[in-house]
C-alpha cells in the first residue's frame, strides 16, 4: 500500500497544471507546429502524428503516453534493430536473445522464445503483426516508430496485454527521388542503405531499398556478428484521392553469427602457480576480465566437458508482405483492409550456453487479414473493425548437443541431454471490435470501445520431461475486451485525461504430457485490468512539453516463465494476481530554437501479488523478470548554425535500477544498477541534401546482460550480453 501511495502521489504533478492551465487559458495561443519531428515553425515543439488508434491524430491529442520517433531520428542516432531502440523508450527493455528480440513494457513481457510462448507485447510491421523471431530484422526507411505501453486489448487483442509497438514504413512518393546512407566504426561496420523512388505515372509510384549491414564479431570467438542484407520494394497504386493500393514486400537473410552466453557470477580462484582451485559466488562477475570473452583460457580446461566454444553459426530466411486498400466511401466514411504474409525459416546450427552445445530451429507462415471502417461525423469518431489470422509453426530446440553431432550427454556433467520438437503448431482466431469517440462539448470527450475475441491451438510433440511420451493439445479460448475513456482540454494546449481498459493473452500449453504435479499442459489464458490518469500540456509559447500518466494495473493468470540450463522441463505458470502500480513523466524543454532538453522518469513497481507453483513455491512480494522498478533517461541537442548549414551535437544517458532476468530472482540472473552515455555529432547541409557525421554507443563500454538463463558450468547463470562500446562514422546524401 505504501508503493501505491508513493505512485497515486506522484499524480500530484498535475496540480501543478491547474495554475499554468489558468494562465494558458488568458495567454495568446501559440501556433501549431508542422506534422513533422523538425522545429516546429514558431521554433518551438514540432508535432508529430502518430497512428497508435488506428487513425491519424496529433500526438498531443492521443489519449495515451505514446513515444514516437522519425526514422530520421533513429538514423541520428545509430540505431538500426529494435534492441537499440531501448535506449530511447521509458520503461521498456528491447534486448537480443538469438534471432529473437525479448520485448518488455512496464515490466510484461515474455522471456522464452519457444513455439508455445505466447507474446505479451504486439509487433507489428505496416499493421501486419510478426512473431517475435521476425523482430531481429533491421530497420531502415522509416517513416515514424511508435511505442503503446500497456494493455490494448481493444484495438489490438491478442497479444497486446503489455503494449504494442507499430513500425510504419515510408511509402511510394509520386517523385522521382532517393538517398544513400553509409556508415562505417569499429568492429571493421560496414553499413550501407540505399532507396529509390520512382513516380512510373500520375497514378503508380515505386519505391525500392536495400540495406547491408556487415561488422565482426563483439566476442571473442567472432559471434555475435552481422553480415546481413535486406530488401524492400512497395507500389503505390492513387488513381483518385479518395482510393488507394498500397503493396509492399521485405525480406531479410542474415549470414553473421548470433551471439553466444557467458557465465555469470563467478568469480575464478587460482592458487600461486596459476592453477584453478575453484569459483567464488560474485553476482557481476564474469570468468575473465572481458565480459565478452566467450572462450576459457587453458585453466578452465575441467569446465569444457562438450570442448571449447566456437563461433556460432546461422541460416536466417524471412520474407514479409502486406497489401493495404484504402477507400473513401463517402465524405465522413473510409474503409481500409489490410492483408498481411510472414514467412520464417531460421536455424542456429550451433551457438553456446556458456560450455553447452545448443541448436535451435524456427518456422513460421502466417496469414492475417484486417477490415475496418472509420468514421469522423462532426461530434463522433468510430472505427469497427474485423480481423482474421492462421499462424502455423514449428520448432526444435536441443542443449548438450549441436546439429550434426550424436546428441549424447556427456555422462560426468549434471546437464542431461535436452531436446523439444514440436509438430504442426496452429494457432488460429478472428476478433470483431468497434470503438468511438463522442465529443460531449468542445472540451469534453468520451470513448467507448469494446472487443470480442477467439483464439485456438493445435499442438503435438514429445514431451520435455522424458524426451518420449507424445503429447497433444487443442483447445480454443475466448475473450472480451473492453475500454472507458474520457478526455478534457483545460486549455488550447493542456489536455486531461483517464481511461479503464482491459488486456488479454491466449492460453497455451506446457511442452508435456501432464505437469510432474499431475495437472494437464494446459496454461490458462491472462488477462489484466488497468487504470490509467495523465495529462498532456505544451506551455510557455510552445516551449515547454509536460507529459505525465500515473497508471495501476492488475493481472490475472499472468504467464510468467523461466529458462534453467541445468533442467529438461521448464514449464510455464499462472501467477494468479500480479499488480503493477507506476508513472510515467516525459518533459521536452526548448529554451531557444536551436537547443532541446528532454527527461524521462518511468517508475515501475512489478510485483506478485498471489504466485505460487504447482509444487509449492511461493514467490509473492518478488518483481518479474527486466521490470526495473526506476527507468530515468535525459537527452541534450544544440544546432551549431553555419553558413552552409549546421551541425548539430547531441547526447543521451539512461539509468537502470536494478532487475532481475528470471521470476525467481535466481544467482546469477541480477542486473545491477547501471547507466550508459551515447552521443553523435552531425553537420546537415542548408539544403538538406547532405550530412555527415559520428557517433557513439554505450561510451562507458558497461557489460549488461541481455536474455539470462540460471545455471551453466560452473554457473551460476548464463548470459547474452548487450553490445560494447561501439562507435563510427556516417555520411548520407539526397538526390
Amino acid at each position: 500500500m505504501r508503493n501505491l501511495t508513493q505512485v497515486l502521489a506522484s499524480a500530484g504533478i498535475m496540480a501543478m497544471i491547474w495554475p499554468i492551465a489558468a494562465h494558458a487559458q488568458q495567454a495568446a495561443p501559440a501556433p501549431q507546429a508542422a506534422a513533422t519531428d523538425t522545429p516546429g515553425t514558431d521554433g518551438g515543439i514540432a508535432d508529430i502524428v502518430v497512428t497508435a488508434q488506428k487513425r491519424s491524430e496529433n500526438l498531443q491529442k492521443t489519449p495515451a503516453a505514446v513515444t514516437a520517433f522519425s526514422g530520421d531520428t533513429l538514423v541520428a542516432a545509430g540505431i538500426k534493430d529494435l534492441a537499440s531502440v531501448q535506449e530511447m523508450v521509458p520503461g521498456a527493455r528491447f534486448h537480443q536473445e538469438g534471432n529473437t528480440t525479448q520485448v518488455f513494457m512496464r515490466g510484461i513481457g515474455s522471456n522464452l522464445d519457444f513455439d508455445n510462448v505466447e507474446p505479451s507485447v504486439s509487433f507489428n510491421y505496416n499493421g501486419i503483426n510478426v512473431p517475435r523471431e521476425a523482430t531481429s530484422t533491421p530497420l531502415y526507411d522509416i517513416e515514424r516508430f511508435e511505442i503503446l505501453p500497456g494493455p490494448q486489448g481493444t484495438l489490438y487483442g491478442r497479444s497486446a496485454i503489455g503494449g504494442t509497438i507499430n513500425v510504419a514504413f515510408r511509402k511510394p512518393k509520386f517523385e522521382n527521388s532517393g538517398y544513400l546512407d553509409e556508415e562505417v566504426g569499429n568492429y571493421s561496420l560496414t553499413h550501407t542503405t540505399a532507396v529509390l523512388n520512382g513516380k512510373l505515372s500520375d497514378d503508380l509510384a515505386v519505391r525500392v531499398g536495400a540495406d547491408y549491414e556487415y561488422h565482426k564479431g563483439y566476442e571473442t570467438t567472432g559471434s555475435d556478428s552481422k553480415n546481413d542484407i535486406s530488401g524492400r520494394i512497395g507500389l503505390l497504386y492513387k488513381p483518385t484521392n479518395d482510393f488507394s493500393i498500397y503493396v509492399w514486400g521485405a525480406t531479410t537473410h542474415k549470414n553473421g553469427n548470433t551471439p553466444n552466453l557467458v557465465n555469470k557470477g563467478a568469480a575464478p580462484q587460482f592458487d600461486a602457480n596459476g592453477n584453478l582451485t575453484g569459483f567464488t559466488y560474485q553476482e557481476n562477475a564474469f570468468l575473465t576480465s572481458n565480459p565478452w570473452n566467450d572462450t576459457r583460457p587453458a585453466a578452465f580446461a575441467s569446465t569444457l566437458p562438450f570442448g571449447e566454444p566456437t563461433t556460432s553459426r546461422q541460416h536466417y530466411h524471412n520474407w514479409i508482405g502486406g497489401l493495404e486498400i484504402d477507400k473513401q466511401l463517402t465524405d465522413t466514411i473510409s474503409l481500409t483492409d489490410i492483408a498481411g504474409y510472414v514467412y520464417l525459416n531460421a536455424t542456429t546450427d550451433i551457438y553456446w550456453l556458456g560450455a553447452l552445445p545448443a541448436y535451435k530451429h524456427d518456422f513460421y507462415s502466417e496469414y492475417s487479414n484486417e477490415l475496418r471502417l472509420s468514421g469522423d461525423m462532426h461530434q463522433f469518431k468510430w472505427l469497427i473493425g474485423l480481423i482474421a489470422y492462421n499462424n502455423k509453426s514449428n520448432g526444435q530446440g536441443i542443449v548438450g548437443s549441436a546439429n550434426g553431432t550424436n546428441g549424447a550427454p556427456i555422462p560426468e556433467t549434471p546437464f542431461p541431454f535436452f531436446s523439444s520438437d514440436v509438430l504442426d503448431n496452429l494457432a488460429y482466431g478472428y476478433g470483431i471490435y468497434g470503438q468511438g469517440t463522442y465529443s460531449v462539448s468542445p472540451a469534453l470527450r468520451l470513448t467507448v470501445g469494446g472487443r470480442y475475441g477467439s483464439d485456438a491451438k493445435t499442438a503435438n510433440g514429445v514431451s520435455l520431461d522424458d524426451q518420449t511420451t507424445p503429447y497433444k493439445f487443442h483447445h480454443a479460448f475466448r475473450h472480451f475486451d473492453y475500454k472507458v475513456g474520457a478526455e478534457y482540454d483545460l486549455a488550447q494546449h493542456v489536455m486531461v485525461y483517464a481511461s479503464v481498459q482491459t488486456g488479454y493473452q491466449p492460453g497455451t500449453f506446457n511442452e508435456v504430457a501432464q505437469l510432474p504435479s499431475g495437472g494437464s499442459n494446459l496454461v490458462e489464458s491472462a488477462s489484466m485490468t488497468g487504470i490509467t490518469a495523465g495529462f498532456k500540456a505544451r506551455l510557455l509559447d510552445n516551449r515547454l512539453q509536460i507529459n505525465d500518466e500515473v497508471f495501476y494495473y492488475n493481472y490475472k493468470n499472468l504467464q510468467i516463465q523461466a529458462y534453467n540450463a541445468a533442467q529438461l522441463f521448464n514449464p510455464i505458470f499462472n501467477a494468479r494476481k500480479v499488480t503493477i502500480p507506476g508513472n510515467q513523466l516525459d518533459v521536452i524543454y526548448k529554451p531557444e530554437t536551436n537547443t532541446s532538453i528532454n527527461v524521462s522518469v518511468s517508475y515501475v513497481h512489478n510485483r506478485n501479488k498471489d504466485f505460487t507453483t504447482p509444487t509449492g513455491q511461493n514467490y509473492d512480494g518478488l518483481a518479474g523478470p527486466y521490470a526495473a522498478d526506476w527507468t530515468i533517461g535525459g537527452g541534450f541537442s544544440h544546432d551549431f548554425q553555419m553558413h552552409s548549414g549546421y551541425i548539430r551535437a547531441a547526447a543521451d544517458a539512461r539509468y537502470e535500477s536494478k532487475w532481475w532476468a528470471d521470476f525467481q530472482h535466481d544467482l546469477g540472473t541480477e542486473q545491477t544498477p547501471y547507466a550508459k552515455i551515447n552521443a553523435n555529432l552531425t553537420w546537415y547541409s542548408a539544403d538538406a541534401r547532405w550530412n555527415i557525421g559520428i557517433w557513439g554507443k554505450n561510451l562507458t563500454n558497461k557489460a549488461v546482460i541481455a536474455a539470462t538463463a540460471a545455471a551453466g558450468i560452473p554457473g551460476p547463470g548464463t548470459a547474452y550480453l548487450s553490445p560494447p562500446r561501439t562507435f563510427g562514422a556516417r555520411a548520407g546524401v539526397k538526390f
